[in-house]
Parts: structure tokens; sequence; C-alpha cells
């Protein structure tokens, strides 16, 4: 399997968002010394949407040799019963398509969010489509991933990708974070419209195999070579964004896992 590998931006979220150590504009910088050249960014590292601000970070991408697959959009619940509240969240997600374009990101992801009456799949369903109009208009793809509230089922993310025929709409599988014995189904249907990818690492295990334990102490397993077989009999072209690691320190964990990914592909 050969697949380019990335860097996701939440695995340095720790220090842009709690050490306040590093800035977005520091980011590009410390991955293009890991050897990469695509990364993904997060809207919650953004200091600010103005244009200054961006064409300074459009051009730290550039001095660094690096190109945007895709920004997590971690703002907004488009599931949400509160009509007023979730236009107001519609209408500010929209800005992010302009935002990605003028960095040159070729999509953003953005979550279902939360809400658990019957009315949510059809909520998250026509806010989606509503977006989808803003990402054909901007030129920006609108990427759907497994990540808590309506989109933690692979039943659930069928549906969506069922009602969602779009060229514009694909998704961005993120390895570890489907519920209890789900992952392998979740693949399965989330793969063959991927259009960029998180990898979560646990261990560096010869296997694939990845443990780790929630908050309420339920332990969590996936394959990861089987993640990687499943992305590659669909004809996944992207990229492998590594969003954690398993070694000590976050540094030290991009470059262990950029080697492991490197041994785990060289195995499918």
């Amino acid at each position: 399997m050969d697949l380019e590998l990335g860097i996701a931006g939440w695995i340095l979220s720790g220090e842009i968002l709690r050490e306040k150590t590093l800035t977005l504009l520091e980011f590009p910088a410390v991955c293009a010394k890991h050897g990469v050249k695509t990364v993904e960014l997060c809207s919650r590292f953004f200091e600010s949407q103005d244009a200054k601000y961006l064409n300074e970070l459009r051009g730290k991408l550039e001095e660094n040799g690096l190109s945007v697959k895709s920004m997590a959009v971690d703002m907004g619940n488009i599931a949400g019963a509160d009509e007023a509240v979730r236009r107001t969240d519609i209408e500010a997600l929209k800005t992010w398509f302009y935002t990605a374009s003028a960095i040159g990101s070729e999509a953003i992801r953005i979550n279902t969010g939360h809400a658990d009456d019957d009315g949510a799949m059809g909520r998250v369903i026509d806010g989606y489509r509503e977006l989808v109009a803003v990402a054909e208009q901007s030129g920006v793809k609108l990427l759907i991933e497994n990540h808590g509230g309506v989109s933690s089922t692979s039943d659930n993310l069928q549906k969506i990708l069922d009602a969602m025929d779009s060229p514009w709409f694909a998704t961005c599988p993120d390895t570890g974070n489907f519920p209890l014995g789900d992952w392998e189904a979740g693949m399965r249907v989330l793969a063959p419209r991927a259009f960029s990818c998180h990898v979560k690492v646990f261990t560096y295990s010869d296997d694939g195999e990845q443990t780790r334990k929630d908050r309420e102490g339920n332990t969590h397993t996936y394959n990861l070579k089987t993640s990687l077989r499943i992305l590659k009999d669909a004809g996944y072209t992207g990229p492998l964004c590594i969003e954690s690691g398993a070694s000590g320190s976050t540094q030290e964990s991009i470059r262990d896992t950029l080697v492991y990914m490197k041994e785990q592909m060289a195995k499918v």
C-alpha cells in the first residue's frame, strides 16, 4: 500500500490550545520538520478569519511546502432542535468554506452534532444539503466524519450518505472513533467515499491491533492493518493523516507513528 502520510492538526492541540506553546502560524514549520507535505488544520486553532491573518497563514504553508487537504471545523450543531440556534450555527459554518478557499484547503469537515430526538436525522440531512450547496459554490468539498452524536454508528452514517448524492460530499473516516464493535462496519461504510482519513494509533503492535480505554473504563479495539486494507479495497488514494501516537511526547509520537505507519502500509 502506497499512500501519502500527513499530519492532522489535532495531534498538536495540546500545545496550541492548552499549553499555548505553539500557534497556528508556527504549526507549518513544525510539520515540515517531519518531512510531510500534507496537513489538516482545525478551526479552533485560528486566531482570526480576516484577510491579513489568512494571507499570513497561507504564506507560512507555502513557505514550508505544505498543502492543506482539509480543515476540521469544530463548531455548530446541525442536529440541534432549537431552530434559531441551529440557523446561527449553519450560517457561521458557511463562512469556513471561504476561509478554507482562502488558504488553499481542498475540503472542510463539519460534524453532525448531537441530538437524540426523532427529528435529529432529518435536521442533519437538511443541514448537509444546505451546506453542500455552499461547498459547490466555493469549490471546497464538505466532509463527514464518525465523530460522535448522530454520526456515531455505521447505520446512521449509511443513512446520511444514502441521502447525500453529491460529488461535493465525501467522508473522512477516523480509524479510532467508532463505538465498541462497530469499527469494521463503519470503515466499510465510509471508505468508498473517503477523501481524507484520520489515523489514531494507541500502540505500535506488529499485527496492527490497537487498544485504548475510554473515560468510563471501557476497552476499545480496532485493527489498523484491517482498516488500511478496507481503504485499499475501496480504491482510496488520499492521505493518511495521523491524529494520535503512542510515544511520550507529541513530537516523538509524530516521528514514531510516521515510521510505524510506513511499516503497516508495507504489509497491506
